[in-house]
């Protein structure tokens, strides 16, 4: 299931708004979107409208949040349709939501957003009448069942915000502090949403603590196989390893490819595995050249961000089965230093895939980064600028994918000057020297001006 158009009408700066998500060329739901703009154009607002109105699509009744009218159109097995929520009042002036699913067939969303800003009470009940009832059947698919998420199930829903309320990484004096008691609750019960901040490192702990044990009890199962009895302890072994991997030992693989850039690595070969129920898991980030260990506080900002970011993602796609996703990120660029940004969001891809070896979710990004923006295709790249004061609109960028980030700049990020202020007072001192060398006569003006013009084009790179 993927997102194909978003409408919305009267949430927050989204007045009357619409957000085609599809490839051009092909129609189909995109596989990856980036959001750019200015500050208050409404990315963060966004993706967190995406993972309010997914979390309440099974509620009951929707969240007074989603004022007025708003509709996602999804993408399921080559049926698209569109789920749509509006608000009425009774005669006590009670709002009362009303949701249905319409099929592809009924594309009026924009006639039904007019008919709930202008309808009176009764227009609206008799409209809800005639053209809301729900359809929850397709071409014999339950549609409902297709984009409602469930826990204990393989649907993942995840959003990483740009920060927390609170830093918990600084107080990590040792390592997250949970046990083997707290993580084995995830057996009993897996919610299909989860957080990745700060603020939920001791999950991403527990995570890790229940891929462990979950591998210790398969390894005994597999041990006790009546096709394994007569099998020797170190053939049992061995074909257990190659079969199943040890999630320590692969996020180690991830995260070295940065720490190693620093001098450090993630050391799984020593990692002490919980065995008791108030046992934790010991495992430490060292130094390559010492082999001492660097507590996670101390790390730089941008590193424990990441590594504890892009960790807890890959730790809820490892050794399962996702057939419906959606990974929303802010800001993944945080405090990273612009030579990790070039492959990021291949990186986030790459832990996005599931133990089949595919990749079901979708990807929604906000950024401030053109070096981010630049590994999104042009249509992909969903620009959000101010259309009047209060006010927001969207467009699809239109530098290709790769571009020089100075020309996504210009082009998608509308900045049209790239210098500082000092810069652009050296472009003009710059054109002036080259101006007065065209009419120069002076020979030794001449030399100089020659000297002065070719110092300031390798200093700024004129």
């Amino acid at each position: 299931m993927k997102i194909r158009k978003i409408w919305i009408k009267g949430y927050k700066q989204f007045k009357d708004f619409e957000l085609d998500l599809t490839n051009p060329q092909t129609g189909e739901a995109l596989n990856k979107v980036c959001f750019i703009g200015q500050n208050g154009t409404g990315k963060s607002t966004l993706l967190e409208f995406i993972v309010d109105f997914l979390i309440h699509i099974s509620s009951p009744d929707i969240d007074n949040r989603f004022r007025h009218a708003c509709a996602i159109e999804f993408s399921f097995e080559k049926l698209n349709f569109i789920y749509f929520v509006s608000y009425t009042c009774d005669d006590q002036g009670n709002e009362k939501s009303n949701k249905c699913i319409l099929a592809e067939s009924i594309t009026g969303i924009p006639d039904w957003f007019h008919y709930v800003n202008n309808a009176s009470n009764d227009e609206l009940s008799l409209i809800h009448q005639k053209y809301s009832q729900p359809i929850w059947i397709l071409n014999g698919k339950n549609i409902y069942k297709a984009i409602e998420f469930d826990n204990d199930s393989s649907d993942l829903l995840l959003y990483s915000p740009s920060e927390g309320l609170q830093n918990s990484y600084l107080n990590i004096n040792d390592v997250p502090k949970t046990d083997l008691d707290n993580a084995l609750g995830l057996s009993h019960s897996f919610p299909f949403y989860h957080a990745v901040s700060s603020e939920t490192v001791q999950e991403f702990w527990n995570l890790l603590i229940y891929s462990i044990r979950n591998r210790q009890q398969e390894q005994e199962n597999f041990e006790l196989a009546e096709e394994n009895i007569n099998k020797t302890k170190r053939e049992l072994i061995a074909e257990f390893q190659a079969g199943s991997p040890q999630i320590l030992v692969k996020l180690a693989e991830i995260w070295n490819k940065i720490l190693a850039q620093a001098g450090l690595y993630f050391d799984a070969a020593g990692a002490r595995k919980p065995y008791q129920l108030t046992d934790n898991l010991y495992a430490y980030i060292k130094t390559i050249d010492t082999d001492e260990r660097i507590e996670y506080n101390q790390l730089s900002m941008g590193i424990r961000n990441f590594i504890f970011r892009i960790g807890h993602i890959y730790s809820l796609y490892f050794n399962r089965e996702i057939k419906k996703g959606i990974v929303l990120i802010d800001e993944p660029e945080n405090s990273l230093f612009p030579d990790f940004l070039y492959d990021l969001i291949e990186t986030y891809q790459a832990v996005m895939v599931d133990k089949n070896g595919e990749n079901n979710s979708q990807l929604f990004v906000a950024t401030h980064s053109p070096i981010i923006a630049a590994q999104f295709e042009p249509y992909e790249r969903i620009v959000l600028e101010w259309d009047e004061p209060g006010c927001v609109k969207a467009h699809k960028g239109t530098a290709p994918a790769g571009d020089d980030p100075n020309d996504i700049l210009k082009k998608d990020f509308g900045i049209a000057h790239l210098m500082g202020k000092k810069g652009e007072e050296m472009w003009q001192q710059y054109l002036l020297k080259k101006k007065k060398l065209r009419h120069s006569t002076d020979e030794a003006e001449k030399e100089k001006l020659i000297g002065a013009i070719t110092k300031l084009g390798a200093d700024y790179n004129f």
